[in-house]
């Protein structure tokens, strides 16, 4: 038996998000394992952005009538119609997790029928990624000092296509990760001795990263004069003063479907709808960079009733089940989105695993809709949630 049919293998066994993370864990050296499955400080919220949804149950509705290929699970988000309520969260580096990177994650999630997020910090440009890839697509820009460069790579992302923008604004500065700090995974990287006899331990990702060179392929056309490098760049990053005047102008510079990712409180998703912003994502980074903030669903509610129908609201955050999307759901989000399962899926078998972790969160909430009587997602409301103690939202 060949390794690529036992590892095919392996992969069928694979039934749900969990078991791809245990895949890609034993895939990944510690410190690339670590950047993707570790958050900041404590790592309580971390944690809790999981735990959030074990707070509720759904209630299953009985001769419903309802076919499992009659279940609609299409919404509109930014603008763009989405075969399924799952957007896959900008996130970077991806081609450290495997060759196959950017490309053939959008590719195939743009084949399941949802939107994939090219985030600023991506190892390939906006530019090529648009080539490579025909569908809903949306930008993810990260705020810096100059409004020249963010105007700039809104122009870019113009004409590239782009159906959207996604601003990152809950980063101001770096993160306390202490995984990745003790593993030497930083920019530069410095692996720690444990960290490089890890990367022994795993020839096969080793191998794969042969003539691999990490960049940041957005901004190095921007790396000029020489004085402009990566220490250039994270200066712009968080030394960045950004403000309520500045979201403003990046919704009317843009001027069309424009997302805030990383509100937690209701005063800011009110904020961010007299800024002019279209759809406001309910996010903590997945707990990377602050700990102990509470999980983006258990602020879920407040932030809905805050805004009424004002914005789109999505939730980003700890999304491991279909269950868990439905839920968001039907406390009032428009969708969800989410990162780390697809980064598992890539870690753990590339373009096929990615496919795999697609389908399986796709599968789910299909099943899971049935079970709950819903033909369509406007079906969902908090009516058929309840906490586990018994009562109703």
């Amino acid at each position: 038996m060949t390794e690529a049919v036992k590892f095919s293998r392996r992969l069928e066994k694979c039934h749900n998000i969990h078991d791809l993370q245990r895949l890609a864990k034993r895939k990944l050296p510690n410190p690339i394992y670590d950047h993707i499955a570790g958050g900041a400080d404590d790592e309580v919220s971390l944690i809790g952005n999981e735990a959030a949804f074990a707070r509720y149950a759904l209630v299953p509705r009985q001769c419903a009538g309802l076919e499992l290929d009659a279940v609609d699970m299409s919404t509109t988000v930014l603008g763009q119609h989405l075969e399924w309520p799952v957007i896959c969260s900008p996130w970077g580096m991806q081609s450290l997790v495997h060759r196959d990177g950017e490309v053939a994650m959008a590719q195939e999630v743009h084949r399941s029928g949802t939107a994939f997020a090219l985030s600023g910090a991506s190892e390939v440009s906006l530019e090529d990624l648009s080539r490579e890839a025909s569908g809903p697509s949306f930008f993810n820009i990260i705020p810096t000092r100059s409004r020249e460069l963010m105007e700039s790579l809104m122009e870019r992302a113009r004409a590239a296509g782009y159906g959207a923008l996604i601003v990152t604004v809950d980063v101001p500065t770096q993160g306390n990760r202490e995984r990745s700090r003790r593993n030497g995974l930083e920019l530069p990287p410095s692996f720690s001795l444990a960290g490089w006899m890890s990367i022994a331990m795993h020839p096969r990702w080793l191998f794969d990263k042969i003539g691999y060179k990490m960049e940041f392929a957005n901004y190095t056309q921007y790396f000029s004069p020489p004085e402009r490098d990566l220490d250039w760049l994270f200066n712009e990053f968080f030394t960045c003063k950004l403000n309520w005047e500045t979201m403003a102008w990046l919704a009317e510079t843009w001027g069309g479907p424009i997302a805030i990712k990383g509100v937690l409180s209701a005063d800011d998703a009110r904020r961010s709808v007299d800024a002019g912003l279209s759809t406001v994502i309910v996010s903590n980074q997945g707990a990377r960079h602050f700990d102990t903030t509470p999980a983006p669903l258990s602020v879920l509610a407040e932030i809905c009733d805050a805004v009424g129908d004002q914005v789109e609201v999505v939730l980003d955050g700890g999304i491991r089940r279909g269950t868990d999307v439905l839920k968001a759901i039907a406390i009032g989000a428009r969708a969800v989105s989410t990162a780390r399962p697809f980064a598992y899926g890539l870690a753990a078998a590339g373009r096929e695993g990615a496919a795999r972790a697609l389908d399986i969160l796709k599968t789910e909430i299909r099943r899971d809709m049935c079970f709950l009587g819903a033909g369509c997602l406007a079906d969902l409301t908090r009516a058929d949630l309840r906490l586990w103690q018994g009562e109703t939202l």
